[in-house]
């Protein structure tokens, strides 16, 4: 069994919610910083002096696009006693990790599954994600419950030291990602990933969330899953060129780690990819299709718990890839209308979830577009 993960509320304004991260979780984004920068040096040849260049010129972007999430960046470095340029490179490990590779190194993480409210047995949505990633990650990550000034209230699940992952907000919006690399993936400085997803969780309207994805100079190929309590839900597939997007079908919509758009395909870019990401998402839909009009929080547990294809399954297990360690390090279903993450630390055949909710004070706000089945049933 492993342990559930710290769970850290911060308030105030941007500096001051990054110095409470940063001092209440000091060794974490010590462990965070202790793995990347070797990881940095490893994997994508780069020096210290070189790896510091790269988060200058992201820092820029940062700061230009959110000068808010800088600043928060600048609280956590002071909180943890971390250099700010070691912080903002950690934001930037994706981009780092695989922005500048040309997409010659396949992607190979995460499962995400969202059943509509039409596909669920209350009439209400819920989303599940795996988030597959290299096995030291699970000791550096924190659950954040922020009441940021001028901001949603929000609640997210983070590697300590960085500011934006997956999670919801108090107006219904919330976004979960899955790694996706291109050959339009060239090392060029844009927004990093966190950044984004964290954006995209300070909207209080569904449309700004889209837009402030779709307008973003980005940095990598990214997939992004953005949904809301009210029961819509679409997925983007994003290079750093392009936005590519996939709707549900019969209420459902999986997606693993390559690119289902066909005119993303059409392209050539989407050539990189691993077996198992053909499988993952087919098998989450396979599992779920059955049910469909019924699905519950149980049936979503069914499916991250389910390990067809082990090592690399939906729960995938402790194995080497690429020379790295990978696995399952945690397990998330999103339940937006009652306000609540379920998370389980680690591979959830391992672990219970445990309930996250907003944090105090976030209304919980009812549906207001329940389908013609949900009406009935409630």
């Amino acid at each position: 069994m492993y342990k559930p993960f710290p769970v850290f509320s911060l308030e105030g304004d941007a500096y001051e919610c990054g110095l409470q991260h940063g001092t209440q979780a000091a060794d974490r984004v010590a462990k965070t910083i202790g793995y990347y920068l070797p990881a940095f040096a490893r994997q994508a040849k780069l020096s210290l002096p070189q790896i510091h260049e790269k988060a200058n010129a992201y820092g820029a972007q940062i700061q230009a696009i959110d000068a808010d999430i800088y600043e928060e960046l600048k609280g956590i470095a002071a909180g943890s006693k971390q250099k700010l340029e070691d912080i903002i490179a950690v934001n930037c490990r994706t981009e780092i990790l695989y922005g500048s590779l040309g997409g010659t190194k396949a992607a190979t993480e995460c499962t995400t599954v969202v059943a509509l409210p039409e596909a669920t047995r209350d009439g209400k949505m819920l989303v599940g994600k795996n988030w597959d990633w290299r096995t030291p990650a699970i000791e550096s990550v924190v659950v954040l419950r922020i009441r940021q000034k001028n901001k949603p209230a929000l609640t997210m699940i983070v590697e300590a030291g960085m500011v934006g992952r997956d999670g919801m907000n108090e107006h219904g919006v919330l976004v979960c990602g899955n790694l996706l690399v291109s050959t339009h993936d060239k090392g060029a400085a844009g927004v990093p990933i966190p950044i984004l997803r964290r954006r995209i969780l300070h909207s209080r309207h569904y449309y700004e969330a889209i837009d402030s994805l779709a307008r973003a100079p980005r940095g990598a190929s990214g997939n992004y899953l953005i949904a809301h309590r009210d029961g819509v839900a679409i997925d983007f597939e994003t290079t750093p060129e392009q936005v590519y997007v996939v709707y549900p079908d019969r209420g459902l919509l999986t997606h693993s780690n390559h690119f289902q758009s066909v005119v993303a395909q059409s392209t050539g870019a989407t050539k990189y990819y691993t077996g198992d990401t053909l499988y993952r998402d087919f098998r989450a839909r396979q599992m779920l299709e059955p049910k469909i009009g019924k699905i519950t929080i149980e049936d979503i547990k069914l499916v991250m718990r389910d390990e067809f294809g082990a090592p690399r399954a939906i729960c995938r297990s402790p194995h080497e890839y690429g020379g790295e360690s990978t696995m399952t390090i945690a397990s998330l279903i999103f339940d937006p209308v009652n306000d609540t993450i379920h998370i389980a630390a680690g591979q959830p055949t391992q672990s219970e979830y445990q309930p996250v909710r907003l944090p105090e004070g976030a209304t919980i706000k009812a549906v207001a577009n329940l389908t013609k089945r949900g009406q009935a049933q409630t």
